[in-house]
């Protein structure tokens, strides 16, 4: 068996900074200075200028304003190399577009990426209400309803390694998971519901349904499809009652195309 000493001697270090540089990135930290790439990775500004202008020259990375730097296009192509192939958006679209002139809410697709949830596909709400959340986001799948079905794909050991050495527990609400532990937990209840609700957890003034699109063959969830609205919009019971069985049949409809 291979130790890890013996791994680590083939390893590229430059190529092991340049991945984290890209995964600084999130939903909340959308743009990074030279600066702020050199504290984070601890090493001195001069590295972190010949990798960022690695990425930057690959594609992965466009300077902005501010002398700032944000993720570039390569990096979503990265995100939709197994989506197209499956052909999940696409499927997806007519799907999502008729959940929404039903519900009037904005839906949204996305899948698992690491310890985030990523967009890949959303339809604006009818109304006023404009959502702001926009294809390619990213938000902590740990601590969100979405997240937490995408996550339930995965079994104990996959779990554990993924979030080993992860720091970064936020509590976004009393129910949001602070530990691994807290997390199987959860993940636990999540495995035996249909759908899951947000009611002002994740983002206090928002509202939100999730149902996993399941790959019909291994049973395991392959995204989610979610729809979101002002918290005010609704009273909790007639959301229940009139938005999530027609995102249910939604996701219930995608989930025919995978076997």
């Amino acid at each position: 068996m291979t130790t890890d000493q013996e791994t680590e001697k083939y390893l590229v270090p430059g190529l092991l900074r340049g991945l984290a540089i890209l995964e600084l990135y999130s939903d909340s930290k959308k743009a990074l200075t030279l600066t702020e790439i050199a504290e984070s990775l601890d090493i001195n500004r001069s590295s972190a200028f010949r990798l960022v202008q690695t990425l930057e020259y690959a594609g992965y990375l466009k300077k902005g304003a501010q002398k700032s730097y944000t993720l570039d296009s390569k990096v979503m192509q990265l995100g939709y190399l197994t989506l197209s192939h499956m052909s999940l958006p696409e499927v997806s679209q007519p799907i999502m577009q008729q959940l929404r002139d039903k519900t009037t809410l904005a839906t949204h697709l996305a899948v698992l990426n690491h310890r985030d949830l990523v967009y890949v596909s959303n339809e604006q709400a009818l109304g006023t209400f404009t959502s702001n959340i926009q294809t390619g986001a990213r938000w902590p799948a740990y601590a969100t309803v979405i997240g937490q079905i995408l996550l339930s794909a995965l079994d104990e050991n996959e779990i554990r390694a993924l979030f080993h050495n992860f720091q970064e527990w936020q509590a976004y609400s009393s129910i949001t998971p602070t530990n691994i532990e807290e997390l199987l937990t959860r993940i636990a209840f999540v495995r035996e519901q249909e759908y899951l609700i947000s009611w002002g957890k994740f983002r206090s003034d928002m509202a939100a349904c999730a149902v996993p699109i399941i790959n019909r063959r291994t049973h395991k969830p392959i995204a989610a499809l979610s729809v979101s609205c002002p918290l005010n919009m609704f009273e909790k019971e007639e959301f229940i009652t009139k938005i999530v069985p027609c995102v249910i049949e939604a996701a219930n409809q995608i989930s025919d195309y995978f076997y």
